[in-house]
């Protein structure tokens, strides 16, 4: 054998069948003739259409598109291993130069035609894979944007790259072949066997194809090494140097002398190894956005068994076509289905956008692999509702709404059983552990948060808590109720018999919210004017005046909103920010609603804001509704730079609120002149004059029952021992008010929010002061609004309202002086000597913490004389008289013209 005779090389076999590279010839036979076959169904215009249409109806372009997949791969491998095997036995001194130089510049065209294969499918991978390198390509100096184009074309089209991968890119392989072998087609039993085991291959195992939907985005798994060096370099042209450097040594190798090939050689295994490293991260490791993660989520198994199955392929005009430019296998069966909205249509959005599931197979089983029988649970939403097509940004931003995190609830319960020394903070529902305020949460709250799973199919109702995006956006219709009922009732064979799909929508109505808002607050029962009571479900009957909820509550009529009177709903009010978080952690409710009566309720319009500084979200919204106030201008919202988008002003200048579901026009009336006049209640809060009722809750005892049934809300699994909660008393009747601090001192409505005792040893026997209890009001917008205001005497004259509780509140006078008396309703607890309803002391300044808000705070003793100086003046003087009302203007001056009949308390200093 002479030192240039490349034909005489003999290279080990592997099973006494072929050398590596007597594999690689005949697996890349097996390529070219596959993509051959495969070119016919193949719609370069429109690749991802094609591939999707015959996978679904061309058993035969199936197995071909496998075929070519799966030898590339194999022709890959087998390549490298060949190369490698000469650098193992020191071969690559035999041949010669040229043909050395072209093999080791073939590395790059095999390269090339693989990714360029890879990019021809069309799918968001190859979208992404065409991006960075047409990027890549163009940071090489001088020819990038040429050789860009000549290797890539544009982004738009497919058809310049498909030619080289199909012709160029295969000649140059087959020439270096034929050049370094002598031959183009192998051994004839390498080429049976291996077409053999690939054809078994390829009906058992299907080429990778992305749905569009998952976050999760990368190239072909021989370049996640290069995706994995991208993601640290802060400049992507530089990893033309590390191919350079990687390279050299490769084509020079015949020119080294044996020491320095040797260096040379392990080099590029040192080399390699570290890239099979980086391969592993990126394609095990590497999650969305190419975050780390160690869940496996996502990750593209290609030895998952997904076989072809006879008799499962159907005409592709049998199938609805969604836009994402993809053809689906579900209305294969579920043809004819019923009630989407438009934007949630199969025709506009297919049926994997939402359920998930394998839309690239015939097979139902295969169909429904990692399907989701109910989307949109929080924890499943950036793969349905959130994908990269749909609402990804609302579904990031969700986690931060305190109807996802319950921060505010958690923080307070916390500072109630005395683990903190604040009811504040920032927390997470998900992330409460077992001490005993975090139990007391598991057993009796942390189901009301919107990433309480939805388990089952099902309309919402009173009893649903959670449920992501469906506990405000799932409705279904009668026949789509119906039918669930059937299946459920084992009545349905089969659920592709379904017509009715319940709806995905925004009539977001009342019932909506009742599930959740029903409790705690009852914000949902007292805006519709129902309050509880302590009567079972067994002592009384339905009347006009009684209502048993689905749970077996039972609560009496009060008075309803002025709100729910005219008909509007919770949305018309509360804009989707308010709901689903605008990316902002609060703290506490109040601090995320950003709605105000002052918004919508002025006496002088505010600067209005026009559409064009409308955000998409709300264009979407309007546009969704077919709404077009194009030209319009909104009133403001808040102190933010949110409008609101349900609001216009009229041709003839009145303002208007359009309700959300309704379409019905509110009039959007000025407060009366009452409201506005003189600085003396400048302070005051709307809720805190027009708030008719507010639920009360006193007498309230906690203690855990090791023995009792019990119900852990976040594993959502039945457990024995249980807190419970003992309650004394239901009241409903005018809220307490106190001060909530700021930028402005605002007067605020309030409730008994836990005059509470709580027996901690019950559940830790070993903890430190087990016995806890705490006399602290809680601020409330009851919803409870009516037109006219509260008069003057139920501020100044009532006891409820200043917070020394229900009782009688009397002004005696003697000699010339007043004295305030009190005589409260309910006996006042053992623990800290006052009332059982009571906020405060009478006529004393409060210490400690009062409110489960560190801003929040009862009226100070300056404060309370002040307001029982003017109740002093309504013992005689009628409150709708001139001179009461002439106190609003100026108090004091009044209060100097006084005459010596007028008794003022034994505290005022003249």
């Amino acid at each position: 054998m002479t030192e240039k005779d490349t034909t005489m090389i003999r290279l080990p076999k592997i099973f006494l069948l072929d050398t590596f590279g007597g594999i690689a010839v005949s697996a890349l036979l097996i390529c070219i003739i596959s993509g051959v076959v495969l070119a016919v169904p193949f719609d370069v215009f429109d690749p991802y259409h094609s591939i999707s249409a015959f996978i679904l109806s061309n058993p035969g372009a199936v197995i071909a598109r496998n075929m070519h997949y799966w030898s590339a791969q194999l022709f890959l491998i087998f390549s490298i291993l060949h190369i490698w095997d000469h650098f193992r036995l020191g071969t690559e001194k035999g041949m010669r130069a040229g043909v050395w130089l072209r093999l080791g510049l073939g590395i790059l065209v095999i390269l090339y035609a693989m990714l360029s294969g890879f990019i021809l499918k069309g799918d968001v991978d190859s979208e992404e894979a065409m991006r960075i390198f047409n990027t890549l390509i163009g940071e090489i100096p001088l020819l990038g944007e040429q050789l860009a184009y000549i290797l890539m074309g544009r982004e738009d089209s497919y058809l310049l790259l498909y030619v080289n991968h199909i012709a160029i890119a295969t000649i140059f392989i087959i020439a270096i072949l034929f050049e370094h072998a002598r031959i183009i087609w192998g051994k004839a039993v390498t080429f049976i066997i291996l077409g053999l085991l690939l054809f078994i291959l390829s009906i058992l195992f299907q080429a990778p194809l992305h749905d569009g939907l998952s976050g999760i985005i990368k190239g072909p798994w021989y370049f996640l090494g290069l995706q994995e060096i991208l993601h640290w370099m802060h400049r992507p042209g530089w990893i033309w140097l590390i191919l350079f450097v990687v390279m050299l040594p490769v084509l020079i190798m015949p020119f080294l002398k044996a020491e320095s090939a040797r260096i040379a050689k392990y080099f590029l295994l040192l080399a390699f190894l570290f890239y099979a490293i980086l391969t592993i991260i990126g394609y095990f490791f590497r999650g969305e956005e190419w975050k780390w993660t160690m869940s496996g989520e996502g990750i593209y198994m290609p030895f998952e068994p997904m076989p072809l199955k006879a008799g499962t392929f159907q005409h592709p005009l049998a199938m609805e076509l969604g836009t994402y430019g993809r053809a689906e296998s579900c209305m294969l069966c579920h043809q004819g289905m019923k009630g989407f909205s438009s934007a949630h249509d199969p025709e506009a959005i297919g049926c994997v956008s939402c359920h998930l599931g394998n839309p690239f197979t015939p097979d139902k089983d295969q169909a429904h692999t990692g399907m989701l029988m109910v989307p949109g649970n929080l924890d499943n939403a950036s793969r349905s509702c959130g994908s990269n097509d749909c609402h990804q940004d609302i579904t990031m931003r969700i986690h931060t709404s305190l109807m996802t995190t319950m921060s505010g609830i958690i923080a307070v319960d916390r500072y109630v059983f005395n683990e903190m020394d604040l009811p504040d903070g920032h927390f997470n529902v998900g992330d409460i552990g077992q001490s005993p305020a975090d139990k007391h949460l598991r057993n009796m709250c942390a189901r009301c948060h919107l990433g309480n799973p939805k388990l089952l199919p099902g309309p919402v109702n009173e009893e649903s808590r959670g449920g992501g995006c469906n506990a405000c956006h799932l409705n279904y219709s009668g026949d789509a109720n119906e039918e669930l009922q059937k299946y459920l009732g084992k009545t349905m064979a089969d659920s592709s018999l379904w017509s009715a799909h319940p709806s995905l929508d925004l009539n977001i109505s009342n019932a909506h919210c009742f599930g959740c808002h029903s409790r705690s607050g009852r914000i949902s029962t007292s805006f519709e004017g129902w309050h509880e009571t302590l009567l079972g479900k067994g002592e009384t009957e339905l009347s006009d005046t009684l209502r048993i909820l689905e749970d077996g509550r039972v609560f009496r009529y009060i008075s309803e909103d002025v709100h729910h009177q005219a008909g509007m709903q919770c949305i018309d009010c509360h804009d989707s920010y308010e709901l689903m978080g605008d990316g902002t952690f609060y703290m506490h409710e109040e601090d995320q609603v950003k709605i105000s009566c002052e918004d919508c309720h002025f006496d002088q319009q505010p600067n209005l804001i026009s559409w064009t500084a409308m955000d998409a979200e709300t264009q979407k919204i309007l546009q969704t509704r077919g709404i077009d106030w194009g030209g319009d201008s909104f009133l403001p919202l808040g102190n933010t730079e949110r409008l609101i988008w349900n609001s216009r002003i009229t041709a003839d200048g009145k303002a208007v609120l359009l309700g959300k579901v309704s379409g019905k026009e509110h009039p959007l009336n000025a407060p009366a002149g009452i409201c506005k006049r003189g600085e003396a209640h400048d302070d005051l809060s709307c809720q805190s004059c027009h708030t008719a009722w507010v639920p009360q809750c006193i007498g309230c005892h906690n203690e855990y029952d090791p023995k009792i049934a019990g119900y852990d809300m976040i594993r959502n699994k039945e457990e024995t021992g249980s807190w419970v909660e003992y309650v004394g008393m239901y009241l409903a009747d005018l809220p307490t008010l106190g001060v909530i601090e700021g930028d402005v001192r605002k007067v605020h409505t309030f409730v008994p929010g836990m005059i509470l005792s709580i027996d901690k040893a019950t559940y830790d026997p070993d903890v430190e002061n087990p016995l806890v209890f705490h006399r602290l009001f809680a601020p409330l917008s009851a919803h409870t609004n009516i037109s006219e205001g509260r008069d003057c005497r139920s501020c100044h004259n009532n006891p409820l309202a200043l917070g020394y509780g229900h009782g009688k509140l009397t002004y005696s006078m003697k000699d010339g002086v007043g004295e305030w008396q009190f005589v409260p309703r309910f006996a006042n607890n053992p623990n800290d000597g006052l009332p059982e309803d009571a906020w405060i002391p009478v006529l004393q300044q409060p210490d400690g913490n009062h409110a489960t808000r560190t801003n929040a705070r009862p009226f100070s003793l300056e404060e309370q004389q002040r307001i029982l100086l003017f109740g002093s003046c309504l013992e005689c003087h009628d409150q709708d008289s001139d001179l009461m009302l002439s106190t609003l203007d100026d108090f004091e001056t009044v209060l100097q013209r006084r005459t010596e009949k007028c008794v003022l308390p034994d505290y005022f200093k003249p």
